[in-house]
């Protein structure tokens, strides 16, 4: 059977505008049945086609295009679908859907930059105020993280931008941006799937009644940041919802009153409530958090004992409790700590002898007791404190270490102990005898008197020659009164 030849079609200027019609509908509506044709034809683009032919057309493309008459203009659908239609073309060639039109705009009100073609989680995307990432949803992609950096002073968190990307957004990021804060409460889809919320010395003020709502966070860091504040449990306010948290960060935050004495987020493994001015003392209650692993309550007005339960959290590799009013000893539930990393107690008021059993915990590698009231001797050995890559001691009077032992170069900043036990205190330049006693750790006198003549003032030669001096002198003067005399 011969094959089938397809007649040659003539010129679209030499066909009538109805056979037109009918030629585009046929090219349009797939494979050629009645000719007999095997395989499809092809689709001419939207270009090619007539705006009256794609008007009066009953079989449309699947990109549908609404006709607008002359009198009325285009209304609103096509306007919308005009707008997308560059964003639908660029995302066809990339071989990805288009981002979501309402969270477009969303983006662009906050900072976005205005381009058609701008695409914030495209592979070509800039790094600039805006950087977002997104799903790979159909057939539009939605925004699932959203990181706003070095944003301008003009730049406003509206709640009809947060609305925009609330069904999707996942994260939200904040970062030397001193944009407005928000001012109404979240929107109910952003506060129940908002899982992940930082902001980093931005938004100039921040509500804590605000960040109590997003109830379903895993992490919240608020640092260097003012929380607005007015009530000794703000912190029990913020965190009384997060049952999910596991990363908690509000430092440098200006946040006041009271550690909390419930916590509601069993799954916390991080706890980091540094340069704040949370007073009161340590609850026992924060040994409930049994996982957690980082507990830094730094530069805060903390006073009292450290909790001797503190040695249930055997999961803690980070223990920094330093510049507070803490009391007291070092509790000896510590040694119960086997995954101890980062021990930090400087600039307390810490008392009492450091006990040995800070030695026994291996994993040990920074430990940090300078600036308290610790008195004795330094228990440690040269070899134990060769593995740690931190150890201060300074700034306690007190403290001394064994030069059989320890060297100088080893603890720095700590008195070498005398044959009593006692720190060495700085000896006078005149008194040669409590210099040499003061040294003298069981060694022979015969070494402290060789060393103390090396230690200031002046040597028997000198003193020598100067009373042989003052002899002579005195000899001289002698001579001249007899022979007045005698005159």
């Amino acid at each position: 059977m011969p094959p089938l030849v397809r007649p040659p079609i003539p010129s679209r200027r030499a066909l009538p505008i109805r056979r037109q019609s009918a030629r585009i509908r046929r090219w349009t509506a797939g494979p050629a049945r009645a000719r007999g044709e095997s395989a499809a034809l092809k689709k001419p683009s939207l270009s090619q086609v007539p705006t009256h032919a794609r008007s009066r057309s009953p079989r449309q493309s699947p990109l549908r295009v609404p006709a607008c008459s002359p009198s009325t203009g285009m209304d609103a659908a096509a306007l919308f679908l005009s707008r997308l239609l560059p964003l639908l073309v660029v995302a066809a060639i990339a071989g990805a859907a288009p981002l979501d039109p309402q969270q477009l705009l969303a983006l662009r009100a906050l900072g976005l930059g205005a381009h058609p073609r701008a695409d914030p989680c495209g592979a070509g995307a800039t790094a600039g105020a805006v950087n977002a990432s997104c799903d790979a949803g159909a057939p539009f992609r939605r925004v699932t993280s959203l990181a706003l950096k070095n944003c301008s002073d003009t730049t406003s968190v509206s709640a009809a931008a947060l609305e925009a990307l609330a069904p999707s957004l996942r994260a939200l990021a904040f970062s030397d941006c001193p944009a407005a804060p928000p001012r109404a409460l979240p929107p109910e889809q952003l506060a129940s799937g908002l899982q992940a919320f930082s902001c980093t010395a931005s938004l100039h003020r921040l509500s804590a009644v605000w960040l109590s709502h997003l109830t379903n966070l895993t992490e919240l860091t608020v640092a260097d940041t003012p929380l607005a504040t007015g009530s000794p449990t703000e912190l029990a306010v913020v965190v009384s919802h997060m049952e999910h948290l596991i990363r908690l960060t509000i430092s440098n935050a200006n946040l006041s009153g009271f550690l909390p004495h419930h916590w509601h987020c069993p799954n916390l493994t991080h706890l980091d409530l540094s340069g704040n001015r949370i007073t009161g003392a340590i609850p026992d209650t924060l040994t409930l958090l049994a996982g957690i692993t980082h507990i830094n309550l730094s530069s805060n007005v903390l006073n009292g004992p450290i909790p001797t339960s503190i040695g249930d959290l055997i999961s803690l590799t980070t223990l920094d409790l330093s510049n507070n009013t803490l009391s007291g000893g070092i509790p000896d539930t510590l040694s119960t700590l086997p995954e101890l990393e980062v021990l930090n107690l400087g600039s307390n008021r810490l008392n009492g002898s450091i006990p040995l059993f800070l030695a026994e915990i291996r994993g040990l590698r920074e430990l940090n007791i300078e600036n308290n009231d610790f008195d004795g001797m330094v228990p440690f050995t040269a070899k134990f404190l060769s593995r740690l890559r931190v150890f201060r001691a300074a700034g306690n009077s007190k403290l001394c270490y064994n030069r059989s032992v320890l060297s100088a170069e080893i603890a720095v900043g700590v008195a070498p102990c005398d044959k009593y036990g006692f720190p060495v205190l700085p000896p006078p330049a005149t008194a040669r005898s409590e210099r040499s006693a003061d040294y003298d750790d069981g060694g022979g006198d015969g070494e402290a008197d060789a060393g103390a003549d090396t230690r200031g003032g002046p040597s028997a030669t000198v003193l020598g020659v100067a009373i042989g001096l003052s002899c002579l002198a005195f000899l001289v003067i002698l001579l001249v009164c007899i022979c007045k005399v005698c005159r």
